[in-house]
């Protein structure tokens, strides 16, 4: 059986268009799980902050923490932590 010329390019282009789709779905999905894994940072940092809040008065505002700036307020019923333009609350 003879096998023709354009086959074969045609069979190694999609073997690398599929390896490439395999490598941006790696990408993508470990991009992904890092952004959770910072959403869950900041919002465990967040609640270490309140509850060192409501321990002492003298802690500085806003905190540092990983090179993200952590501001906490509390109003009547809540306090609250901004960080990266989100805000965790919790209430009173």
């Amino acid at each position: 059986m003879r096998r023709h010329k354009g086959f074969v390019l045609i069979e190694s282009l999609t073997a690398f268009f599929i390896s490439l789709l395999i490598l941006w779905t790696l990408v993508y999905c470990v991009n992904e799980q890092f952004t959770l894994l910072n959403n869950w940072e900041e919002k465990v940092s967040s609640d270490k902050i309140i509850l060192l809040h409501l321990k002492s008065d003298k802690i500085p505002n806003p905190i540092i923490i990983k090179d993200k700036k952590y501001y906490f307020s509390q109003d009547l019923n809540f306090y609250q932590v901004k960080v990266n333009g989100h805000a965790y609350k919790i209430k009173k």
